[in-house]
């Protein structure tokens, strides 16, 4: 990480030397002009001096961001120049997954400590085998559905299996501390038990130390170093507004954003802003702040929170061209059908477009292309019929062991996977005449089959022109099973897992301590071939 910082700095220390040798320059020959000379000494040497003037302001602005926009299926600089959009996402931010950080067991961990600290680990994963995998966003024949049933639902369908094969006393026992203790499924269980068991004084600085730990400027200088020319930023409604008071926004969500932009500015990057997690939930899954929760496209209301914020938002940050991108919503998989979808996300386009007619806006298909019908019809709406301008149409993949597309040694196949992603992206292109963006994906494992799965997904979408930022930053790799997650993960065995129920804040905090990137190492492989790919030759998307 050092040797990377150090390159940076060395690079951006002689650029500013440069910059600062032609303004001296350029004031020593302004002095030295004497008004009484003969005036064809003296214009020529006024010109060189503006000339001089001109070309460190124009080096000084060589790697400044600069507004962009959509052109076709390009996105360009003002002046025509093609751009190719390589990011990284900082996950777990400021809208906080429990996974990424470590900071408390997901459910499916957390259910099997009760069971052994109650002696009936055995029988409760011979209950969940018998139960079959949670799978809430498929029905029993693999087609889409906006969420089969929720997570309650299946954990008591568990525990009715557990009742059938524990004895009495160990199910009551278990049963006992399950009340006692449920488990943290998402960001806002995690709030109200911290609010609950510390009040809201230890809830604000658990918070605090964890939003003013995990990313700091440091992280925008590293993502510069690496070579990405944007981040994605996560957020969470819930740190703009809150239920209580909707439509009265707070400064703590906007003070982290302005830090964000403020940082990415001084290191030459962008910033998309992607709005993760919107009020009731537009996806089953946790990184929306509350697991099993679908309200958002059946809810005219949390629609209009949400484009109300996204208004706010764009207000606050239209004139700053280092926000080169507005991500709508994060995975909208519970819209039903293409005609929900557009509804909502015609809502929020106009809201923004009354205050920023000019930022690009990204919207995602929620996983939909996956799906039949929409994975051979298509699942977007066109743009002109929707009367929509500066749009990207975003897609996310993570390629994995999945049955489909596996080798007969069990390794994911990303060759063949790759094949299908491919054919989506050229169909919602050739459909609709936009940029297409890989939002989110990776290949996950650390294999050496994953890291080379990276290689040749970037490579492909350097070469038709997409643009790209994988999942994820950072990463606490608390069971060391070998991922890369995180281009950056904590770089020793991590302490523990916490119990929030539990554990003081003090030592919840002292864990938190534990997130600054001085902990954290490169994943050197993962690096090598990102290095790679970020320095391929820049294609325009035909």
């Amino acid at each position: 990480m050092s040797q990377v910082l150090e390159t940076h700095q060395r690079l951006k220390h002689l650029k500013n030397l440069i910059c600062s040798a032609l303004v001296w320059a350029c004031g020593v020959l302004m002095k030295r002009k004497s008004y009484g000379s003969d005036f064809r000494m003296t214009y020529p040497r006024s010109i060189f001096s503006l000339w001089l003037l001109s070309q460190a302001l124009a080096f000084h602005a060589l790697n400044a961001v600069e507004p962009l926009q959509v052109n076709g299926r390009n996105i360009m600089t003002a002046n025509g120049q093609v751009m190719s959009m390589r990011g990284m996402n900082f996950g777990g931010w400021l809208m906080m997954e429990t996974w990424i950080p470590s900071l408390e067991m997901e459910w499916h961990d957390h259910l099997p400590r009760l069971a052994q600290e109650a002696g009936l680990l055995d029988a409760y994963m011979s209950a969940l085998e018998a139960v079959g995998e949670f799978m809430p966003d498929e029905d029993d024949q693999g087609r889409f559905t906006p969420m089969a049933y929720t997570h309650l639902e299946y954990i008591n369908k568990v525990h009715a299996k557990l009742k059938s094969m524990a004895s009495a006393g160990d199910y009551e026992r278990y049963m006992a501390l399950y009340e006692k203790e449920p488990s943290v499924f998402a960001a806002r269980d995690m709030v109200e038990l911290l609010t609950q068991r510390f009040g809201e004084g230890g809830n604000a600085r658990f918070w605090n130390a964890f939003h003013d730990q995990w990313i700091t400027e440091r992280d925008f200088q590293l993502a510069k170093a690496h070579g990405f020319n944007f981040v994605r930023i996560p957020f969470w409604y819930h740190w703009f507004e809150s239920d209580d008071r909707p439509y009265h926004y707070h400064d703590y969500g906007f003070s982290y954003l302005d830090k964000a932009i403020a940082w990415a500015e001084r290191h030459d990057l962008y910033v998309m802003l992607d709005f993760h997690g919107a009020p009731g939930g537009q996806s089953p899954w946790d990184h929306t702040g509350a697991l099993s929760e679908i309200g958002f496209f059946t809810s005219p209301e949390n629609q209009r929170r949400t484009a109300s914020l996204w208004k706010a938002i764009a207000q606050r940050y239209r004139d700053q061209p280092v926000v080169w991108a507005y991500d709508l919503l994060n995975e909208p998989f519970s819209a039903r059908n293409t005609q929900e979808w557009a509804r909502a996300h015609d809502t929020l386009y106009d809201a923004i477009r009354e205050v920023d007619p000019e930022t690009i806006i990204v919207m995602e298909d929620g996983y939909k292309l996956e799906f039949e019908p929409w994975s051979q019809d298509g699942f977007f709406p066109q743009p002109k019929v929707m009367q929509w301008e500066q749009i990207v149409y975003s897609l996310h993949f993570y390629s994995g062991a999945d049955p489909l597309f596996s080798d007969e040694k069990g390794l994911a196949d990303h060759l063949k996977r790759s094949k299908e992603v491919l054919r989506l992206a050229e169909m919602v292109q050739e459909r609709h005449q936009v940029p297409v963006y890989f939002g989110e994906f990776s290949t996950m494992g650390n294999h050496a089959n994953d890291i080379e799965g990276m290689r040749h997904f970037l490579t492909l979408f350097n070469q038709k022109g997409y643009h790209w930022s994988p999942w994820t930053w950072k990463y606490v790799d608390d069971d060391q099973e070998g991922t890369i997650w995180g281009l950056y993960q904590f770089n020793r065995p991590w302490p523990r897992t916490p119990n929030i129920h539990r554990d003081s804040l003090e030592s919840l905090l002292e864990l938190v301590s534990l997130l600054h990137m001085d902990h954290f190492s490169v994943q050197k492989p993962y690096a090598k071939v990102l290095q790679e790919c970020l320095a391929q030759p820049i294609q325009a998307a035909r």
